[in-house]
């Protein structure tokens, strides 16, 4: 083989080697996204789940706190000891006089049981 021959099989070589590094890094950046890819979805999938999970407790906290919310307003509308419903009006009974109590409107307070209805 004269020393064109050599020159021509060294350039082939280098092109060949060249290809070669050049498709393994390809390769090895294609993997090097797909894992990160992977690991970004797995954080995605952890966050949201973290989110449901405090979605979940705040609901219930808000829930917890709706029911605490009605029961106090409840309270609220309970007769006190020297009121009476009567006809379904409130009175309130001092000793033997009975009076009927008025609201801010200066109409009766109507009530049902032992509770105002307003």
């Amino acid at each position: 083989m004269d020393g064109s021959g050599k020159i021509a099989l060294g350039i082939v070589a280098a092109a060949l080697l060249l290809l070669v590094g050049f498709i393994g890094y390809r390769e090895f950046e294609r993997q090097r996204d797909i894992a990160e890819a992977k690991e970004m979805m797995r954080s995605l999938g952890d966050y949201a789940q973290q989110a449901v999970q405090e979605g979940q407790r705040q609901r219930a906290v808000d829930a917890r706190q709706r029911a605490e919310a009605a029961q106090r307003a409840l309270e609220a509308r309970r007769l006190a000891p020297d009121e009476r419903c009567v006809g379904g009006t409130v009175i309130r009974v001092g000793g033997s006089s009975y009076t009927q109590v008025v609201g801010g409107d200066l109409r009766p307070v109507a009530c049902s049981g032992a509770y105002r209805l307003r």
